[in-house]
């Protein structure tokens, strides 16, 4: 599933704080005038979407077709393919509480389940689940909870398995649940893993009585981080954890570490008690078997034969190091809180106060802190994290 990178960091306290980020005003000037002349090319691109019809000539290649292919043929292919996917789209009016941009993932739910529904079946995939338990204990790897699949909500070009909700809902408390009860009463279930961000759809799943009895936690990633704090809110007695870290592009630049740091600071400071990076090390530019280049925590130089730790590896270090296992939350902001800083604020187990701090913006950034009659008040360079403990 990845490497963990924090663990069972708690829930927020009730303990107030106040947070407070200063920087040059000039320099949020030029941001908001470039935040709205990109905002008008999306619009722009997004109504361009919407309106270009698909072309019915152009129906998905087959294994046997790409064969017969180049590269640069499927390439191009594909791209006309998928031209009118967005055209009449009628969804983009759900969900708008939640996803006020509308921009839903997947566009459409699946309708039928790419799972046979039949009983054998579906205790054969539990039988599995029991199976892999015992073979990773042989190995002295103990497993402590499972979820049912992997980004059910991409329909890739990889091998993957699309559900219904009610299939989810059969496989996971008709079968997969009182399975696992069964042999393996100490391992929980999670629902998971949740990259889609259709509130309504989540929602319905967590809306069955029989969930709260069966299921421990959710698992979000992705998309799914845009619905997380509302899904927290309504349902609190869920554990929650951040089953993957977004690849990135392969740069594994600053930018990505920045990318990353921020979303620790989301998904930790929304109620997650753990977060997974994805790609420990990679060679060269981290390009898979499919052609996504992705980041990594280290780099490795397959000409040279030299490694180095990327940015995004001390991002992860700023929480992992100095939050330790069993740290509550008190409070966080985000950059669009902040104007251009992640805070994270924390007690550990140990009583100390820590804060996790980052500066995204081009100019110093001025930072205070106040927790009950003591204050933190920082200057923090452009382009920087940072991480203050209070003992």
């Amino acid at each position: 599933m990845g490497n963990p990178v924090m663990e069972k960091v708690r829930d927020k306290s009730q303990e107030e704080i106040e947070i407070n980020a200063q920087v040059d005003a000039d320099s949020i000037v030029d941001a908001v005038k470039n935040m709205v002349e990109e905002y008008n090319k999306i619009i722009e691109q997004v109504n361009k979407e919407l309106s270009t019809k698909p072309d019915r000539d152009y129906e998905p290649l087959t294994s046997e077709q790409k064969k017969e292919l180049s590269e640069d043929e499927i390439k191009l292919y594909e791209e006309k393919a998928k031209q009118g996917l967005l055209f009449g789209d009628s969804d983009r009016s759900d969900n708008e509480q939640v996803n006020p941009d509308k921009n839903l993932f997947p566009r459409r739910l699946a309708t039928t389940d790419f799972f046979i529904q039949e009983p054998r079946y579906l205790q054969a995939y539990a039988n599995y689940f029991c199976r892999f338990i015992e073979e990773y204990a042989a190995e002295e790897i103990p497993i402590d909870l499972v979820m049912y699949q992997n980004e059910a909500y991409s329909y890739t070009p990889y091998p993957g398995c699309a559900w219904t909700s009610e299939g989810i809902l059969r496989f996971n408390l008709e079968y997969l649940a009182p399975t696992l009860q069964k042999h393996h009463p100490d391992v929980d279930l999670y629902l998971g893993t949740f990259n889609t961000n259709r509130y309504d759809h989540v929602d319905g799943l967590l809306s069955d009585n029989r969930m709260a009895e069966n299921v421990k936690g959710l698992g979000f990633q992705w998309e799914g981080l845009q619905i997380l704090p509302a899904i927290h809110a309504k349902y609190p007695a869920y554990d929650l954890i951040s089953t993957e870290s977004e690849c990135g592009n392969g740069n594994m630049d600053w930018n990505a570490a920045q990318h990353t740091f921020d979303l620790i600071n989301r998904y930790i400071g929304n109620g997650c008690t753990e977060y997974f990076n994805w790609n420990a090390v990679l060679l060269d530019n981290g390009e898979s078997a499919w052609g996504w280049r992705q980041n990594a925590l280290v780099q490795v130089d397959s000409r040279k034969r030299t490694y180095r730790y990327t940015p995004e590896y001390y991002a992860y270090m700023h929480y992992s190091h100095y939050l330790p296992s069993g740290s509550e939350i008190i409070d966080f902001r985000t950059p669009d809180q902040t104007g251009g800083s992640s805070v994270l604020v924390a007690r550990t187990p140990e009583k100390k106060i820590v804060a996790v701090t980052s500066n995204y913006t081009d100019s110093a950034k001025a930072l205070s802190i106040k927790i009950k009659d003591r204050f933190l008040n920082v200057d923090m360079p452009a382009h920087s994290f940072h991480t203050f403990i209070v003992d």
